[in-house]
């Protein structure tokens, strides 16, 4: 039987090219894209709504932008030519283009983005949640000792949190200290606190979103890099299994997840 312990589906968005003058500052910061990662800071007006659309290729991502903070995206995609662009809402689910550059990317190390703190895997070394993988990780020697006991402690400490599904946010992006913190939260979250531990403990980890044949809806897990293989691992399910005494497995049968994103 499939669990439903989904996330929120994306809104289609209507973009208009039309590269107008208007009333933003947006710096496009592109000092740390040999890690795999691009900075963007945009001034608003007050009200006014940003999207940031990164592409290469035939892939094509986007994302709200919130504050007048900096905040990394990933360039995931590996080395070459990406087209950045910044887009300002219109009205309802309708947006303009108001900036765009285009983005040579030479990444310094193969998977380095897998290792950054980006917008929905945000991190750093003050954090409780990072500062407890330290903790956790810092007695073994091997990758696959330091998964398996942060895997362990994530889907023993956090429970799902059925009520949050119903009134989430469409632009809700996941807060990796208050997941710690709670001990709630949905797969968006498991998956995001998941991989902030693990990245922050230099070992290369995918927030990853699309189907699963175990869960009803989009869902999100985590794929993590262990001897030169990507690993499939739900620690949503193996949390919510494990609340009713089902046994689990950490590596999942990856032909039973379909990916349609990944950061």
């Amino acid at each position: 039987m499939k669990r439903t312990i989904a996330i929120a589906t994306v809104v289609l968005l209507i973009i208009v090219y039309s590269l107008n003058a208007f009333a933003a500052n947006i710096s496009l910061d592109t000092s740390k894209t040999g890690d795999g990662v691009m900075g963007v800071t945009i001034h608003g007006e007050e009200g006014n709504r940003y999207k940031v659309m990164i592409s290469k290729g035939s892939e094509e991502y986007t994302y709200d932008c919130f504050g007048t903070e900096k905040e990394y995206f990933p360039l995931q995609f590996g080395s070459g030519s990406y087209k950045v662009s910044v887009l300002q809402q219109i009205s309802g689910t309708s947006y303009k283009v108001v900036q765009s550059k285009k983005v040579n990317v030479s990444l310094n190390v193969e998977n380095a983005v897998f290792l950054q703190s980006i917008q929905n895997v945000n991190w750093d070394f003050d954090m409780e949640a990072i500062q407890m993988a330290d903790d956790l990780a810092g007695s073994f020697s091997t990758v696959e000792e330091k998964v398996e006991t942060i895997y362990e402690y994530v889907i023993q400490t956090v429970d799902y949190d059925y009520a949050k599904i119903n009134k989430l946010d469409k632009q809700y992006v996941p807060d990796v200290e208050s997941t710690h913190v709670s001990g709630k939260g949905i797969c968006y979250d498991y998956s995001a606190l998941f991989a902030a531990m693990l990245r922050s403990q230099g070992i290369p980890t995918k927030l990853v979103k699309g189907y699963s044949d175990n869960v009803d809806g989009y869902h999100a897990w985590n794929e993590v890099y262990i001897n030169e293989e990507w690993i499939t691992i739900d620690t949503t399910l193996d949390a919510v299994l494990g609340s009713i005494g089902e046994e689990t497995k950490m590596e999942k049968n990856k032909n039973e997840y379909q990916a349609l994103k990944f950061y």
